[in-house]
C-alpha cells in the first residue's frame, strides 16, 4: 500500500481524463455526498469483458478518511467500507429511490498514534449471525473483530500474518458461506515470480493464534490481489489491481469455491478488465448483492489515497451477464 501512495507521485505528469475540482484543505467535516456520474457516460459505456457498468459514483465530503478507503462489506441497510486511517463509512445503497443516507465513523475512538491502535485498514467482512465486523490490517499481524455499533472490539493475533511484509497484508479477505475465513496477502510466494501470492484458510472466523491450512493464488502477471468476495451462487471473486505509467489497472477473477483447499495452486478465470480512464482507478474494496430481479452486482470502492489532484473516490455497480449467471 505504502509503495501504492509513493508511486502515484508519477501520477502528476500523466494526463488526466476528468475534470476534477482544486484539493480541500484536510479536514474532520463528516458530511459526505454520492454525486451520480453515470449521466456522463450512458451514450458510450465502458466496455469490461463479461461485466457491464450499472452505475458510478463519486463518493465527495472533506474529511481525509473519504480519500483512503480499501475494505468494503455488506450490511443490513446498505454497504460499510473501512480505510487506512481508521476510518469508516457507513452508507446505504446510492441505486434507489429516496435519499440516500451515509455516515462517517472510526474504528477506535482514541487517538490511535498515542495508544498504538492498528490504524491501516485493508479488508473488511461482516459475521452473517452477529452482524460483527472483522477488519484486516497491514501494519500488523492481527484481525480485530469489532461489535456493529463499534463500541467494544477485540484483537486477533495471527502468527501466520507476521510472515508477510508489512505493507503486503490481509489486503483481501472475506467469510465464505460454508463458515470458512480467506485471507490472500499482496505479497509474492517466490521472489522471481510476480504472479503467486499466498492465502491462508480457517475452518471459522479466525480465532488469537489459530494455525491456517494455505494454499497459493495465482493471479494474472502484473496484477497484485486487492479484494475477495464470494457471489451469492458460491463462485469466489478476487480483485487485482496494477500501477503503471497510465495509472491503474484493474482484473476481477473467479474460481470455485471447491478448489480452495490445502496446497491447492489456483488459476481463477478472468471475469473482466477495467482500463477504461473514465472510470478506472485504485480499486480496493469489493463486494456482491443479489438483485432483485435475480440477477448478481458486484461493488466496487476505490482507494484515492487523499490525493484528490490525481483520484477519485469512486464507487461502482458493475452487473454480470446472463452468460456468466
Amino acid at each position: 500500500m505504502r509503495a501504492f501512495k509513493l508511486a502515484l507521485l508519477i501520477l502528476a505528469l500523466v494526463p488526466v481524463t476528468w475534470l476534477r475540482a482544486p484539493k480541500p484543505e484536510p479536514s474532520s467535516d463528516p458530511v459526505v455526498h454520492l454525486a451520480d456520474l453515470m449521466p456522463t457516460l450512458r451514450s458510450d459505456l465502458p466496455q469490461m469483458g463479461a461485466l457491464q457498468l450499472a452505475g458510478v459514483w463519486q463518493i465527495k465530503g472533506r474529511a481525509r478518511s473519504l480519500g483512503t478507503l480499501s475494505g468494503l462489506a455488506r450490511t443490513d441497510d446498505g454497504f460499510v467500507a473501512v480505510g487506512d486511517r481508521g476510518g469508516v463509512l457507513w452508507f446505504t445503497r446510492p441505486d434507489r429511490a429516496g435519499a440516500g443516507r451515509a455516515h462517517l465513523d472510526r474504528l477506535i475512538h482514541l487517538e490511535w498514534r498515542k495508544h498504538r491502535y492498528a490504524t491501516d485498514a485493508e479488508s473488511v467482512f461482516v459475521e452473517p449471525a452477529s452482524g460483527d465486523l472483522v477488519v484486516g490490517y497491514e501494519d500488523k499481524p492481527m484481525l480485530q473483530r469489532f461489535s456493529p455499533d463499534l463500541a467494544r472490539h477485540e484483537a486477533i493475533p495471527l502468527p501466520a500474518l507476521a510472515e508477510w511484509p508489512e505493507n503486503q497484508g490481509a489486503e483481501a479477505m472475506t467469510r465464505l458461506a460454508d463458515g470458512r475465513t480467506l485471507i490472500i496477502g499482496e505479497t509474492y510466494s517466490r521472489w522471481l515470480d510476480r504472479t503467486r501470492h499466498p492465502a491462508l484458510i480457517f475452518p471459522g472466523t479466525p480465532r488469537p493464534f489459530e494455525d491456517p491450512e494455505r494454499f497459493v493464488l495465482i493471479m494474472p502477471d502484473g496484477y497484485r490481489p486487492s479484494e475477495l468476495a464470494q457471489m451469492p451462487d458460491g463462485r469466489l471473486l478476487v480483485l487485482g489491481r496494477h500501477f503503471g505509467l497510465l495509472g491503474f489497472r484493474s482484473v476481477i477473477v473467479v474460481f470455485a469455491p471447491q478448489d480452495v483447499r490445502s496446497g491447492a495452486e489456483l488459476t481463477p478465470q478472468v471475469l473482466a478488465r477495467i482500463d477504461d480512464p473514465r472510470i478506472r482507478d485504485n480499486y480496493e474494496g469489493m463486494t456482491v448483492t443479489r438483485e432483485a430481479d435475480g440477477s448478481q452486482a458486484i461493488w466496487l470502492i476505490s482507494d484515492s489515497n487523499e490525493m484528490v489532484w490525481a483520484q477519485r473516490t469512486l464507487l461502482l455497480k458493475l452487473r454480470i451477464g446472463p452468460e456468466v449467471r
